[in-house]
């Protein structure tokens, strides 16, 4: 009886020990931080028993109900639904809905451990500050009500993973009331519904199993059916991207060039310029140092990149002779994958936006965005041009004198849209509709030249 409870709560002690011999460093952390955070949170009870602030008790139990229904959704959804193991059980003679009431069993048992944990070394630590608390009554009903979030949280993985979503309406009008009232005390009104339901979606749970399987073959059929050359293509640079670290480095040069830029936007004058110049370049210093900011940034996530796209295939060559692709997929697959390094650049905007306030996001967007297409438009072609082979300042320095003398004319053109129209909107989309356009007939002409190479 109950073997399929035994068996989950087995495998979750097992994979919890294993991963805390592979990072035990890790878990001690964890642990040490978790308890920390409780025995702060005492310290904080502590602080306010003695203060005129007030805590609702409805607040406490509004996040605990929402950290462990949505502790008790995953959790029944890697146990059931998403559980390899589990489709041998599945398929015997056994009663699928007992399989389904087991599970959830070992979810409730293991939210109730976490539960009592904490809230027994939380009562430890009021004892450090000798507090005495003495509420059984809701002690009793902060307890159902964790029961409460493993029940709709069953309920919830069945019906959320399934054809029929529908089925969960119950549960979002009871949900709805609920944080409408902001009283714990509903839940414990409402709990015999909520049972109800959790009834119904048990004995609809095997349709959610199979739901997501068939899913999931249909998923890999179709993935495959839409694999082609140019994803490929992309795929492998990207994975090259992760593999170099790059990524990463992206986004750490566009926070530090952001807070950076946004910095020198608001002290830039004070600090760089001496007093008898401050009132000659007070007022175009700032727009210079942010388009500053942009160009490092596009030079650093777009140029480089796309030079070393095809500067790099010097061990390669001999491969494209011979792919049995055209020239024009080969260059648009590479060109493909600069999205993701062009998705790295967006925190720069963020950040120097802490600096520069939210007036002028629109224009740094767009900016940004033509400065990034700008930036491959330059750089595509000589890439081409120069595949297979090292980088030489010659190259750098000629892309770096084009890409700045366009980034200025962007500048001014963008500055001057903004304020002499009313709707710069539209002007910045058709100028990036263009530049698209534009972008389209460098990687077209750079396929032409890969293609007079060989």
């Amino acid at each position: 009886m109950f073997e399929t409870t035994k068996i989950v709560l087995i495998n979750t002690k097992r994979s919890l020990f294993k991963k805390i011999e592979e990072a035990p460093f890790l878990y001690f952390f964890f642990l040490i931080m978790m308890l920390g955070s409780i025995f702060l949170f005492a310290f904080v009870t502590f602080f306010l028993t003695y203060s005129e602030f007030e805590v609702s008790i409805n607040e406490i139990f509004l996040g605990l109900f929402s950290i462990f229904t949505i502790k008790a959704i995953v959790d029944f959804y890697n146990n059931y639904t998403k559980s390899l193991p589990l489709s041998y059980s599945l398929s015997t003679q056994t009663n699928q809905t007992k399989i389904a009431f087991e599970i959830f069993l070992a979810v409730l048992i293991t939210q109730l451990t976490v539960w009592f944990s904490l809230s027994l070394f939380y009562i430890f630590s009021l004892s450090i500050f000798r507090i005495n608390l003495w509420y059984p009554v809701e002690y009793l009903q902060f307890t159902l009500g964790i029961i409460c979030t493993v029940l709709l949280g069953t309920t919830i993985a069945v019906y959320f993973f399934s054809s029929k979503k529908y089925r969960l309406m119950p549960t979002i009008i009871l949900l709805t009331f609920f944080f409408y009232s902001q009283n714990y005390l509903y839940i414990v009104y409402i709990s015999p519904l909520i049972v109800l339901h959790f009834i119904w979606a048990i004995r609809h749970s095997i349709s959610s199993y199979l739901y997501v399987k068939r899913k999931e073959r249909l998923k890999g059929k179709y993935e495959t059916k839409i694999r082609n050359k140019i994803s490929a293509i992309a795929n492998k640079e990207i994975i090259i991207l992760y593999r170099e670290n790059l990524i990463f480095s992206f986004i750490l040069t566009a926070v530090t060039t952001g807070l950076f830029t946004g910095y020198l936007f608001l002290n830039g004058t004070e600090i760089l310029i001496p007093d008898s110049l401050k009132d000659t370049v007070a007022d175009i210093l700032p727009s210079s140092l942010l388009l500053l900011g942009v160009y490092v940034i596009v030079f650093y996530t777009a140029v480089f990149p796309s030079l070393a796209l095809f500067l790099n295939e010097d061990k390669t060559l001999w491969i494209i002779r011979n792919l049995p692709v055209k020239n024009e997929t080969f260059v648009f697959g590479k060109a493909k994958a600069l999205i993701l390094c062009f998705i790295t650049t967006i925190p720069f905007i963020a950040y120097v936006s802490i600096f520069i306030g939210m007036d002028d996001i629109l224009y740094l967007f767009w900016f940004l965005v033509f400065s990034y297409l700008a930036g491959v438009i330059i750089a595509f072609p000589l890439g081409v041009k120069y595949v297979g082979r090292k980088s030489d300042i010659l190259l750098l320095y000629t892309v770096a004198i084009i890409l700045l003398a366009v980034l200025g004319f962007g500048s001014i053109f963008g500055r001057f849209v903004g304020d002499n129209f009313e709707l710069p909107i539209i002007f910045y989309f058709l100028i990036i509709m263009f530049e698209m356009f534009i972008l389209y007939l460098s990687l077209k002409a750079s396929s032409k030249i890969l293609a007079l190479k060989y």
